[in-house]
């Protein structure tokens, strides 16, 4: 699944993500591992854990999976 702009700003709302969150989440929702995240965003490995720590707790979920879905669902009830 790949976020646009208008989708992440969207989700950023509804959940008060930060802008790191959102690119996080994007690069979540492409596919890409904690490592890969890490490398594309040049950040430490422990803080793409952080993000999506945070994210779970803000969204109410407890995994990348969920956390997709969730993305999904919002969205198709947004009709965006």
């Amino acid at each position: 699944m790949v976020l646009n702009a208008k989708q992440c700003d969207y989700l950023s709302k509804c959940w008060h993500l930060k802008p790191r969150e959102v690119q996080v989440a994007k690069l979540v929702c492409e596919g890409l591992d904690n490592e890969q995240i890490r490398q594309k965003l040049h950040i430490a490995y422990n803080t793409v854990r952080a993000h999506l720590g945070n994210m779970f707790r803000k969204v109410g979920v407890r995994g990348k999976a969920t956390l997709i879905l969730e993305f999904v669902a919002v969205l198709q009830r947004a009709k965006i």
